[in-house]
């Protein structure tokens, strides 16, 4: 009888084991073909792997995307949300920044009043993060309040895609600006 119980007990985590894999695995496959359709600009492909991937809400990656896809397509308000859920959503690190400027350009798009702070936000995150120069165009419409929206998507988006390369290379590669030694420094 003891030995059934165990056998049960053990059957049962095993079966949780494997699920928690799967999902994770689904998850990581409809994210990196997402990437791959949206870095190749096929924005309503990567929509959809996107929209999978967010069902199985393991982070904020595939809400950031998804905010970024309705952002592109002028749709605003579903953009809003979109980055509401990464909010709620456990940080992913790769895509935390592309969070924050997207947060940060829909309130903008928006009129909303917590643009401004969401801009703030962002420039504070990426002064922590990472040292590209082009940061001090963003302060400097920051603190004139005269945002140009085009040119500010524009610095953002070079900004995030030299961030995310060199995440990437780290983490999976332990390359890249982050895998130096602090101590030179």
């Amino acid at each position: 009888m003891r030995k059934a119980v165990h056998t049960a007990i053990g059957l049962a985590l095993l079966s949780l084991l494997l699920s928690s894999c799967t999902t994770y695995g689904i998850y990581a496959g409809n994210l990196r073909s997402g990437k791959n359709l949206f870095n190749e600009g096929k924005f309503t492909e990567a929509q959809r792997y996107f929209e999978e991937a967010a069902a199985r809400n393991i982070d904020g990656a595939a809400y950031t995307y998804l905010a970024v896809i309705a952002y592109r397509q002028n749709d605003l308000r579903r953009a809003a949300g979109f980055i509401a859920d990464a909010e709620k959503s456990p940080p992913d690190a790769i895509t935390s920044l592309r969070m924050y400027a997207y947060k940060a350009l829909i309130l903008l798009g928006l009129n909303d009043p917590g643009g401004m702070k969401a801009l703030k936000e962002y420039i504070d995150r990426y002064d922590s993060l990472y040292p590209l120069e082009s940061i001090k165009d963003i302060k400097d419409m920051w603190r004139s309040g005269k945002i140009d929206r085009v040119f500010l998507e524009a610095v953002m988006d070079e900004q995030i895609r030299w961030y995310e390369q060199d995440m990437e290379l780290y983490i999976y590669n332990n390359l890249g600006y982050y895998s130096r030694d602090m101590r030179e420094f």
